[in-house]
């Protein structure tokens, strides 16, 4: 069981079918299963045995995909570090995985630390200026096939790195059986065909690229424009001259494109969107399908869950539910003693299934707080209506306690959107003498609306109870975002 296989087998069926696009090159299944093989000779040539780390430090491009599956294909094991990292920041996970072979690009060697500080690396690779891998391109270095029987479905494929409760980041190791399950998970349920064409203009190194697109469109065969980030034109471009079918994207994205009025015609080829990376505000939903005629489809998902943990169905779709359990996979949602609660109250959610991680590489703390009692603790709340369709409330750090009542920032959030002038928004607390934390929004207006405090205020307390109504709004320009398009909670906790 091998994650790689995708393209050996997609060679077989279709030859000469595009598997990626990027920019003016592309690459065929075919030519893609030739160049992974000669990747994973490289690497066993540089002396990477099964098991050991292979640090990716690069931008979103086709050489990403090539080291991650030729990698794969001998058993290593990919560590994704986030091109958007600095100095520090990167070195800290190459560290930290004891990763021996850093493969980067020219465009960040500003920010590479200086070799004696990484001392198990034995080989930087620069893709652009690297002899061996450009022959690996060109073809003139014939490789044989490498084994398909290196690896088993509970060996491990890549480390994804998320946020730890110490600060310190925690590398989610994904076995290939989690990565697999996923892909095949996430195929059937949207229904995904080899004629399919999707866009990936998400970091690969982020769990919704890399498990929810990447890995599901090979799987499946399907052909992936890829890009390095988003540009509305060059997207909107790619989406009519290739005939783009799926679509997938973040909340402000989806929110830019309703900002467009010529939107509607430019992405009539899609027969199917969806939204991940954080939660997708209700009433955005219901204006795309007023727009577009297609609703946005929504999962629940996290990096220690290799992506897809419930789905919203393609035949029976709930606006501002994120579904149901997907597949094999349990969700139940717990008191603070682990305790199940009834249907209808709030809980954590937990998760047990075949796409739950391995655990956080040499984090054992860690992964015991994670994984108790073969469930994965999320630490988000979420509660079942009487249907069995399940609904995020909010991370359980991001509560607000304000007067003694607990508020959800995602609830109040929801609420604002409601507001036809609020274009984004995100709300913390912040410290107040006289209840605890005051509920706090900042709010970006759409182009050409009006609004002010007073208004959105008073508009809250007439939709949720007074207590959880903002008691100050701050209108800027733009909200801090991660890469992915969440919203930075935490950055603008420091704006007060």
């Amino acid at each position: 069981m091998n994650v790689a296989d995708a393209f050996r087998e997609a060679s077989l069926y279709f030859p000469n079918k595009k598997a990626i696009i990027f920019g003016e090159n592309s690459y065929t299944y075919t030519e893609m299963n030739r160049i992974i093989d000669g990747v994973a000779r490289y690497l066993l040539r540089l002396g990477v045995l099964k098991g050991d780390r292979v640090a990716i430090y690069m931008g979103n491009r086709p050489e990403w995909m090539m080291f991650y599956y030729g990698a794969a294909r001998i058993g290593a094991v990919a560590v994704c570090v986030p091109a958007a990292y600095r100095k520090e920041e990167m070195k800290d996970v190459v560290i930290n995985s004891r990763s021996s072979i850093l493969v980067t690009a020219e465009e960040l060697s500003s920010q590479l630390p200086p070799p004696e500080s990484l001392p198990l690396i034995s080989k930087t690779i620069f893709v652009e200026a690297d002899e061996e891998f450009q022959s690996i391109l060109r073809g003139e270095k014939a490789a044989d096939p490498v084994s398909g029987n290196t690896t088993t479905g509970e060996d491990p494929c890549s480390i994804l790195y998320t946020g730890g409760t110490t600060g310190i980041p925690k590398g989610a190791v994904l076995t290939h059986r989690n990565l697999l399950y996923s892909a095949q998970n996430v195929a059937y349920h949207e229904r995904m065909i080899p004629e399919d064409i999707g866009v990936c203009f998400m970091p690969l190194n982020h769990v919704f690229a890399q498990c929810h697109i990447m890995n599901t469109f090979f799987c499946n065969c399907g052909t992936l424009v890829l890009f390095p980030g988003f540009d509305m034109d060059k997207v909107t471009a790619a989406v009519i001259e290739h005939k783009v079918t799926r679509f997938y994207a973040v909340p402000t994205i989806f929110i830019r494109f309703l900002n467009n009025a010529e939107a509607r015609k430019q992405l009539r080829t899609l027969r199917y969107v969806f939204s991940g990376g954080t939660s997708m505000p209700a009433e955005i939903v219901r204006q795309w399908v007023e727009a577009f005629g297609i609703p946005i489809h929504e999962a629940y998902g996290m990096t220690e869950a290799a992506s897809c943990v419930t789905f919203n169905h393609l035949f029976r779709h709930k606006i501002g539910s994120i579904g149901m359990p997907a597949g094999v996979i349990e969700v139940k949602l717990v008191d603070a003693k682990g305790n199940e609660v009834k249907q209808g109250d709030q809980g954590e959610i937990v998760i047990r299934g075949p796409n739950v991680m391995k655990g956080y590489f040499e984090q054992p703390e860690e992964t015991a707080l994670a994984l108790r009692n073969g469930w994965l603790y999320s630490g988000d709340v979420g509660v079942y209506d009487h249907e069995g369709y399940l609904y995020i409330v909010d991370r359980i750090k991001d509560i607000i306690i304000t007067g003694g009542e607990n508020v959800y920032p995602k609830e109040v959030e929801d609420t604002l959107h409601k507001h036809i002038a609020v274009n984004e928004c995100g709300v913390v607390g912040f410290p107040d003498h006289e209840y605890g934390e005051a509920v706090t929004a900042f709010v970006t207006l759409k182009p050409g609306a009006i609004a002010d405090e007073a208004t959105l205020i008073a508009f809250c307390k007439e939709q949720i109870a007074r207590y959880k109504a903002p008691k100050r709004i701050h209108f800027v320009a733009d909200l801090p975002k991660t890469p992915q398009g969440k919203i930075l909670r935490r950055e603008l906790r420091k704006k007060e």
